[in-house]
């Protein structure tokens, strides 16, 4: 598991979170994906934790009952598919959303069949998917 704070443009500490929500789950095996997606998701005050696989990313999403999780679909153990599906199966199913954030290896049909509530190529604009990131922490915490 990696838990810290990334920095904000000249080195600055990116700000610590607003609110008392879960940290989203970050779950892709490419260390500059998830630095991007960390660094890009602290500057709206979310806390981040990165897993670099999908089977640590089932154990974080156990440990901390995130309200979302950004999954990459082509990672060691579980897929991002595989692990949308196990969340689906759990007691979390209701409260967690599940973003897959792809280079394309599986269609957005694909996705929903497992369950997922948003599908994001690597190659949308970051903007997109910041904004529903932003409105499903919201909605959970009646921000």
């Amino acid at each position: 598991m990696i838990w810290r704070r990334g920095l904000r443009e000249g080195g600055v500490p990116a700000p610590l979170p607003t609110h008392d929500e879960p940290p989203v789950v970050v779950a892709d095996d490419d260390r500059d994906v998830r630095l991007m997606l960390r660094t890009l998701l602290e500057l709206d005050g979310h806390e981040v934790v990165e897993a670099q696989d999908g089977d640590e990313a089932w154990q974080l999403i156990i440990e901390y009952g995130p309200s979302v999780v950004v999954a990459d679909i082509q990672m060691p153990g579980l897929d991002g598919l595989q692990l949308c599906l196990k969340i689906r199966e759990s007691k979390l199913s209701s409260e967690t959303k599940v973003i897959v954030y792809t280079a394309g290896m599986a269609t957005q049909e694909d996705a929903k069949k497992a369950g997922c509530d948003e599908y994001f190529l690597k190659t949308d604009p970051l903007p997109k998917l910041r904004d529903k990131v932003r409105q499903y922490t919201s909605s959970r915490t009646g921000h």
